[in-house]
Order: C-alpha cells, then sequence, then structure tokens
C-alpha cells in the first residue's frame, strides 16, 4: 500500500493538467491517446473475512486500510485509417486473478462503421454481457466508488476474442439498438476458500436489445458460454489425492467439482433501466447466470442519485443469492445484502472524489469474501471507501 499510494497520487495529479478528451499524437488527428484511473481505500471492519470487489481477485481488504482492492490504471490508443475504419487498443492495470497488478489487454479491435446505423468490430472486445459491464472499471463513467459488488461482483469473464455487430434504428423521437456477439474467452475466477476455476471458454454467444425513449433507456439480454473448467487449490488437490486411493474410481477433482458447480454451460439473462434527466438519475437491474447443475445466481441492484452543483449523493440496495436448484433456500448457498450510501465530488472537469459507506448483511458467506474464518456464519459488516477517479 506504501508504494502504491504515491504512484496513484502522482498519476491523479498529473491527470488535472489533461484533457478529458482523447489527445491527439499526430498532426492529422488520426492517432489518439486516453486513459484513467482511480486511486482507491477501503475500510473494512470486519476480522472474520476479506472484502473483494468481484469474484477474479485472489485476496480481499482485510480489517483496517487497503488500497489494493479498487486502485487501477488504464490507457487507452486508437487509429483512425478513414472515416468508416478504425482500430482501438485499451489495457488495465488492476489487481486480478494473477495475484498482482500486471497489465492485460482489455480490448483490442478493429472498427468498421459504414454508416450511423451500423458498427462491426472484430478482435478483443468487452465482456458487455448487461448494461454498464463494459465500462465497469472507468470510475468516473458512474456516480459510485464501484459498481455495485453483489451484482457487477459476480461476473465471470472480463472480455472476449471475437465479433460484435450493432444496428441503430430510429423510431419516430425514440431509439432501438440491437447488439449481437460471439467468440471465446478465458480467465480465472475464485470460488471458495481453497478452489480456484480456470475457464477455457470454447464459446460465447448472446445479444441484448436496448430501447432509448426520452430520459428512459431499457435492456434486455441473453447470453450463452460453453467452456471447459478445470480447478486448482488446496481443496481439489486433497480430492485428487482421495480419489486415488481407490482404483475402482476413475473420476478426478475436475470431474467432482465440475458437476457440483456446472459452470461448462452457463446462461445469462438481464434487465436493466436507467433513468436520466436533469438531476436525477435512477438505475435498476437484475441478472440470473443459470448453470448446468441447476443452480442459479440471482443478482441485482437500484440505485438512485441527484447532482446539486457539483456534489453528487447517492443511495443504493444490492442483493446476491446463489442456490442449488434455482429456487432458493438450499444450505451451502450464499446470500447477501448491501445498503449504500454515498457522494460523488466533480472536482474538476475529468477528476471526481468520491466517499461511500455500505453496511453489508451477509446472511450465508460466500465467494465474495476471501480469508473467512471456518466459524464464521455471516452477519453485519461495514465497508467505508474513498475513490479519486480520473480521465485524461
Amino acid at each position: 500500500m506504501k508504494r502504491l499510494l504515491p504512484v496513484c497520487l502522482g498519476l491523479a495529479m498529473a491527470a488535472l493538467a489533461c484533457s478529458a478528451e482523447a489527445r491527439p499524437l499526430t498532426d492529422d488527428g488520426r492517432l489518439t491517446f486516453s486513459g484513467f484511473g482511480t486511486l482507491g481505500l477501503i475500510h473494512n471492519n470486519l476480522d472474520e473475512a476479506d472484502f473483494t470487489r468481484d469474484i477474479s481477485q485472489p485476496k480481499g481488504a482485510g480489517e483496517g486500510w487497503s488500497a489494493r482492492t479498487d486502485s487501477m490504471l488504464g490507457a487507452q490508443v486508437g487509429y483512425r485509417f478513414t472515416d468508416e475504419l478504425d482500430t482501438v487498443v485499451q489495457g488495465i492495470s488492476r489487481y486480478h486473478d494473477s495475484g498482482d497488478f500486471s497489465p492485460e489487454v482489455s480490448w483490442a479491435y478493429l472498427r468498421y462503421r459504414p454508416d450511423p446505423g451500423l458498427q462491426l468490430r472484430v478482435g478483443r472486445l468487452g465482456w458487455d454481457v448487461y448494461q454498464l459491464s463494459d465500462s465497469r472499471y472507468v470510475g468516473y463513467a458512474y456516480p459510485w466508488v464501484r459498481p455495485p459488488v453483489d451484482h457487477f461482483g459476480t461476473l465471470q469473464l472480463t472480455y472476449i476474442d471475437g465479433v460484435d455487430v450493432t444496428f441503430k434504428q430510429p423510431v419516430g423521437s425514440d431509439l432501438v439498438l440491437l447488439k449481437l456477439y460471439t467468440g471465446r474467452s478465458d480467465g480465472d475466477v475464485f470460488i471458495g476458500e481453497g478452489i480456484e476455476a480456470h475457464f477455457d471458454v470454447d464459446k460465447v454467444y448472446g445479444g441484448h436489445l436496448d430501447y432509448e425513449t426520452g430520459p428512459w433507456r431499457f435492456r434486455v439480454g441473453y447470453t450463452e458460454v460453453e467452456s471447459d473448467i478445470s480447478f486448482s487449490g488446496e481443496v481439489p488437490d486433497q480430492l485428487d489425492q482421495m480419489l486415488s486411493f481407490n482404483p475402482y474410481i476413475s473420476l478426478t477433482a475436475d470431474d467432482v467439482l465440475g458437476d457440483a458447480f456446472g459452470f461448462d454451460r452457463l446462461r445469462l439473462y438481464s434487465l436493466g433501466a436507467v433513468y436520466d434527466q436533469g438531476p436525477l438519475q435512477i438505475q435498476a437491474m437484475w441478472n440470473r447466470s443459470k448453470t448446468s447443475a441447476d443452480g442459479a445466481v440471482d443478482s441485482g441492484f437500484v440505485s438512485t442519485g441527484y447532482r446539486i452543483g457539483r456534489v453528487t449523493p447517492y443511495l443504493v440496495y444490492s442483493q446476491v443469492e446463489t442456490t442449488s436448484d434455482g429456487e432458493g433456500g438450499s444450505e451451502g448457498d450464499f446470500k447477501q445484502q448491501t445498503y449504500s450510501v454515498g457522494a460523488r465530488y466533480d472536482v474538476t472537469a475529468n477528476m471526481a472524489l468520491k466517499a461511500q459507506l455500505d453496511r453489508v448483511h451477509i446472511q450465508r458467506p460466500g465467494f465474495l469474501w476471501r480469508d473467512i474464518d471456518s466459524d464464521w456464519n455471516g452477519g453485519w459488516g461495514s465497508i467505508f471507501s474513498l475513490g479519486l477517479d480520473f480521465i485524461f
């Protein structure tokens, strides 16, 4: 934390002098550069479990202060070949499944826009599975310190390597948008103490339909993920040892855990609505992820913010629940709700300071927490967060 703070503070202060727009690097303006970042601090009052931003983080923020969970830095380079054809590459340094801040390429695509109603992209694309998921690492883009963890923290992938096509069609004064995508991906997620799941995604396909009318934007989406799953960690190693003692059993830990979790096939359903007019913004989203083992993860949130000058206070309620049969209540399932209050202060045109208090009711501890005490059955926890977001 001591090494990270000076670096992030220096970057944040440098951003004050930079424009929020993409900066041209050549005289003709074809080559551009832009970036974003967050300096984040978290205080966790729980000593029974460590708080994480999402399931890709192997370690969480333990009792006391931590700068690891939310701090990140991103940069984006674009080149315009013609008015219809351009390319974009984006990289992010954040704490992720590697256990460090090693940079990763989040976007790298070629885009073709023959007219305003059609866009085709090929390459590495953001995981745009429901509203805001494609921009969830750009802290300046939303009012909260971080997107609601109960909802966005369960996302399994960061990107897909493939192709998407977007159609836009005006309907009177309204707008209809349809995006379809397909590709492949990979990633690691931590689903419990001593269990890490490695996704080798063979196929991703799906899409969403948006409808914009006045200050409202609605979305409905559906996605399927087909993948080969392998497991590592203390639990799979012990399970493999136990199975190896019986010569009549040909199962491995991957077979047993794969059947239990059913991650080889996921179906994601999503609904979202955003109201944004004048100082008032309201957002509501819901998502269900169904597994091939008849399990489900249901998540959602409602957020309300009201801008008063440079300050935007907000309230958020979010919830996530996993079930083994999709109907709730099974022993071992994970469930929690979070009540959040916070405020965003726009320091400059490209920098925002945020403060947020989360009261988390953990009814059944699960995969959004790390280093959980074996005798901890949940309860109430408080997470206080500060964030300094900037774009340049």
